[in-house]
């Protein structure tokens, strides 16, 4: 059983592998033009419907996790965006990205990918009408901070960026998640039985529905880590509906976004937020089940079951994939904690200071804090010395507390 379950991992990862390190890179160029940071200042300038078409537009592309686009949220509340922005930002950006398009059109076809985009859209304009509307706002002192991607010429500067930012921040945000997504639907291709969704329990949407709503609002799953498992799901006969419902409120309904909006924006929005998100999540898994009942345009992921564990042995290109894969979750996973620990160590001169901050959740959030560090005239040198510790060369400002609120983070005395 054990090696059916490393087979099934071996064989999602290589459907994967090559759209997600594409995905990636291409994330890597998109962070190049289109920052949390340019984000965050653009936004900021902006009120009523019109940031809230700005808001979705940005923010369904960009490549963020659940918890990075909390404290790019904040900067946008900071820099003076609207609660309506906000709050559409939140609702549209966790639910997909490039990296997660390209990974749900490898799995589990176009008009999948494509729905989780209109779900996206639609839910976030809603969702920001909504708040405008039912949600009286109020001014801000706005607060700029510049944590964009440095200016990078040339061709390799501008590839060595964007793979150093795809493969190394944006991938190392979502490793973990993406490593526990991958053994669970490796784990639920070789124990779970069908008869779990037969049409007597979970095979009944009215059922399911509700279930994948319960099972995806309490838990932290990336957008991307969510589409084996939904594949898995659904090899095992669970609906194409009730998976897209569990792909939304996943990424776009958790304990720690919550919270953050509640401390942003309030009770009110809160709620809004968290009914759109819900409502919509099963109104769309109900017309994609719909579609597909008339139309028969997605894949039949049943059949996929006996494919499973089975990868062709000409596959190079693929497994070279799943190589370089396994190898970039080494690296995030081991080597650079055991790294980050040898470094804290160390015996630092007395002319380097130690800057601990409290609230980064990822590896997207210590690096907009490393990049605020740097971007200090008086900063010489920034190096993290762990998960929430930075050593600092050179004279601090006495900006740097209220810099860091502004981002969403809190230092540390």
């Amino acid at each position: 059983m054990l090696l059916d379950v490393l087979s099934a991992f071996l064989d999602t990862t290589g459907k994967m592998a090559p759209w997600l390190l594409g995905g990636f890179l291409l994330a890597g160029f998109l962070s190049l033009w289109v920052s949390p940071g340019v984000v965050s200042r653009y936004l900021g300038r902006r009120r009523g419907w019109r940031a809230i078409l700005w808001a979705v537009g940005l923010g369904v592309p960009l490549p963020l996790c659940s918890c990075g686009v909390l404290p790019v949220a904040v900067g946008l509340r900071k820099n003076g965006a609207g609660r309506g922005a906000v709050a559409a930002f939140l609702i549209s950006t966790p639910q997909t990205g490039v990296d997660s398009f390209l990974a749900t059109w490898s799995l589990l076809g176009v008009p999948f990918a494509l729905m989780r985009i209109v779900v996206a859209v639609i839910t976030g304009l809603v969702g920001g009408l909504l708040v405008n509307a039912l949600d009286h706002d109020v001014e801000l002192t706005t607060t700029e901070v510049s944590v964009s991607i440095s200016d990078v010429r040339g061709i390799v500067g501008r590839i060595r960026a964007a793979a150093l930012y795809g493969f190394g921040t944006l991938f190392g945000s979502v490793s973990a998640a993406l490593l526990v997504g991958l053994v669970i639907s490796a784990c639920i291709w070789a124990f779970v039985p069908p008869e779990v969704f037969s049409e007597r329990w979970l095979g009944n949407d009215w059922l399911a529905f509700p279930v994948m709503l319960l099972v995806g609002m309490p838990m932290y799953v990336c957008s991307t880590a969510s589409i084996p498992v939904a594949l898995a799901l659904m090899a095992k006969g669970l609906s194409p509906g009730a998976a897209l419902v569990f792909l939304i409120v996943g990424p776009a309904l958790n304990g720690a976004s919550l919270t953050t909006l509640l401390k942003l924006l309030g009770r009110r929005c809160t709620v809004i937020h968290l009914s759109v998100v819900a409502g919509f999540s099963v109104a769309a898994g109900a017309v994609l089940n719909g579609l597909n009942a008339r139309f028969d345009f997605l894949p039949r992921y049943q059949e996929m079951e006996g494919e499973c564990c089975r990868m062709e042995s000409g596959a190079w290109f693929s497994k070279g994939c799943v190589v370089a894969i396994l190898f970039l979750f080494g690296y995030h996973l081991l080597f650079k904690p055991m790294r980050q620990r040898m470094i804290t160590r160390k015996k630092y001169s007395s002319e380097q200071t130690v800057v601990t901050v409290r609230g980064m959740s990822c590896d997207h959030c210590r690096t907009m804090v490393e990049r605020l560090l740097e971007h200090y005239p008086g900063v010489s040198r920034v190096t993290q010395m762990g998960s929430d510790a930075f050593g600092v060369e050179g004279v601090l400002p006495d900006t740097l507390r209220r810099d860091l609120k502004a981002l969403g983070f809190e230092l540390v005395e």
